[in-house]
């Protein structure tokens, strides 16, 4: 909240573009340019530890229009931003206020292309590439932006360790460590098959390969949905309402989510059954899902 709280303090007071504020003036829903940078924009801050993009517009921002721009030009999946009005200087803007991404960076995942009005072409991002703020400007990485990007990640991670050493620590009475053994490890170091006897003859439990158990990454949620759905389509802020009103996450539907350790978090089988049985149920049960969750996402 504290951290919040100063990012809209300097939204407000900022009167130049710098390595955590993008200002964004005159920005045009309608130019498909103005729309790319504005990607490039958030994706360099989210990149680079975290900051705030102030958008002027003659029509206020939408969030959905961000979420389905930012998942059709990024991955991962991205999702850590909200959305708040700002008073600058007399005038009504939108604050975004976008945090440090987690595990890895956003690469986008299409060009970010456009023709002008007198019909010259612009890039303003390449497929596969990524981007960082360099004082006022978002640009391709140097050796230092990804040196300082690593650094945070094992930050976090040496932060993690130590909540879980304080966890072990403050253990109740009579709680046990234990020590298994690992028969065999996943791709990202996590046992498949553990032993909790001693007996040699003791059968093995597995873990199943969330590979398998959860296959999909949002947007292939999407496009599945799409073809079970009568003629209707849905989009990656409608699965995001979806997720946030009924409280889907690993920890309380782990049959439907699953999050990697480094990567956007992957879906089952079982969670596109749902949401496709859901709508047939209640053929508003999208709609309601979304009015639901911009509710609760009120700009103050």
């Amino acid at each position: 909240m504290a951290d919040r709280s100063r990012l809209l303090k300097r939204a407000a007071e900022a009167k130049r573009s710098s390595k955590r504020v993008a200002l964004k003036e005159d920005f045009d829903s309608g130019a498909p340019g103005d729309w790319l940078e504005l990607v490039r924009d958030v994706a360099a801050i989210a990149n680079s530890g975290g900051g705030v993009v102030v958008v002027r517009s003659a029509i206020p921002l939408e969030e959905e229009l961000l979420h389905e721009q930012l998942a059709r030009y990024v991955e991962p999946d991205f999702e850590a931003f909200e959305l708040y009005d700002v008073a600058r200087h007399g005038d009504a803007e939108t604050a975004i206020v976008v945090e440090s991404v987690a595990g890895t960076p956003l690469v986008f995942s299409a060009q970010g292309r456009y023709r002008d009005p007198a019909g010259r072409e612009h890039v303003v991002f390449a497929e596969g590439g990524l981007s960082f703020r360099h004082g006022a400007r978002s640009e391709p990485p140097s050796g230092e932006d990804v040196r300082d990007f690593i650094k945070r990640q094992l930050d976090a991670t040496r932060h993690q360790w130590l909540a879980n050493i304080r966890q072990v620590m403050h253990a109740p009475d009579r709680a046990e460590v234990a020590i298994i053994e690992t028969a065999e490890r996943d791709d990202e170091g996590r046992p498949t098959l553990i032993r909790l006897t001693t007996d040699p003859h003791a059968p093995l439990y597995g873990q199943v390969d969330p590979d398998q158990s959860h296959p999909h990454r949002q947007k292939e949620v999407i496009t599945e949905v799409n073809k079970r759905l009568d003629g209707r389509a849905v989009n990656a802020f409608d699965v995001l309402s979806v997720r946030r009103v009924y409280a889907i996450s690993e920890e309380t539907r782990p049959e439907f989510v699953h999050v990697p350790k480094f990567g956007s978090p992957q879906y089952s089988d079982a969670f596109v059954d749902w949401l496709v049985e859901q709508d047939a149920r209640d053929p508003n049960f999208f709609e309601n899902a979304k009015a639901g969750y911009l509710a609760t996402r009120k700009r103050r």
